[in-house]
C-alpha cells in the first residue's frame, strides 16, 4: 500500500507498506504519516541504500519506535513497525538512528 509520494535529490520516490507492516501498525495505534515522518528523516540518504539489499533499522528515539524499511527501486518498503526503540538488532540488519 503506498503511504507517500515525493522527490529526493530530483528523484521521484515512493514510500510502500507491507501487509505485515500495516497490521503491525493498526494493532499498535501508529500513524502512517508518523511512520513516514521517521522514514523521511534520512532525507536523500535513503538513496544511498537504494537496491543495497539491506535491510534498515530507524530507531526514533523520541517517539520510541523502530521502523524496519528495505529500499529497492526508489521506494522504501515498510516491512514491519515495532512500537519500541530499543530493539535487538539482527545480524546483517543496518541502524539508523534519529533524535
Amino acid at each position: 500500500m503506498l503511504l507517500a509520494e515525493c522527490f529526493l535529490d530530483s528523484r521521484y520516490f515512493r514510500i510502500e507498506s507491507t501487509t505485515h507492516a500495516l497490521q503491525r501498525m493498526k494493532e499498535r495505534a501508529i500513524e502512517s504519516d508518523v511512520v513516514t515522518g521517521i522514514i523521511l528523516s534520512l532525507g536523500d540518504k535513503l538513496l544511498n541504500y537504494n537496491n543495497s539489499g539491506d535491510e534498515i533499522a530507524i530507531v526514533d528515539q523520541e517517539n520510541n519506535l523502530a521502523v524496519i524499511i528495505e529500499v529497492r527501486e526508489c521506494k522504501a518498503v515498510v516491512i514491519t513497525v515495532i512500537d519500541r526503540a530499543n530493539i535487538h538488532i539482527k545480524d546483517g540488519t543496518l541502524l539508523e538512528e534519529i533524535a
